[in-house]
């Protein structure tokens, strides 16, 4: 069974009919694999489903898409390192210059670029901005 994975607005030629100069295209992975851009109304009636349905898959796809990013963001050293420096920096007295600004952006700068570029890096492999894989 064909299943809509996502919309891409790189692509905006129909591989079923050729119209050309469409908005975006609808990704679709058909029975065998191959990956297809349909326009919505071949989309439709190439995988005999409704719009509202295509939509439902398309949105199960990226919220399974984000769900993998952030657990694969959660597991690295760089995540947990980041984590660990927060903790560190939260269990100073109240009085240290590191707990305030700017002295606590200090304390965790380098921590928090090493995170940042793990993020980054997943991001781009999951094709999704780096604000949303956030934990």
């Amino acid at each position: 069974m064909s299943k809509a994975i996502g919309l891409d607005d790189s692509v905006t030629t129909c591989d079923c009919c050729g119209k050309c100069n469409l908005k975006f295209t609808v990704v679709i992975e058909m029975d065998d694999g191959e990956i297809v851009h349909y326009g919505q109304v071949c989309a439709q009636r190439n995988t005999g489903k409704e719009r509202k349905v295509i939509n439902a898959e398309i949105r199960q796809e990226e919220a399974r898409k984000l769900q993998a990013a952030r657990a694969e963001y959660i597991a690295t050293p760089e995540h947990a390192a980041y984590r660990a420096r927060l903790a560190e920096r939260d269990a100073l007295p109240w009085d240290s210059p590191h707990r305030g600004f700017p002295g606590a952006a200090d304390f965790v700068r380098e921590a928090s670029q090493a995170a940042d570029a793990a993020r980054d890096a997943i991001a781009a492999k999951y094709g999704l901005r780096p604000y949303q894989v956030y934990a």
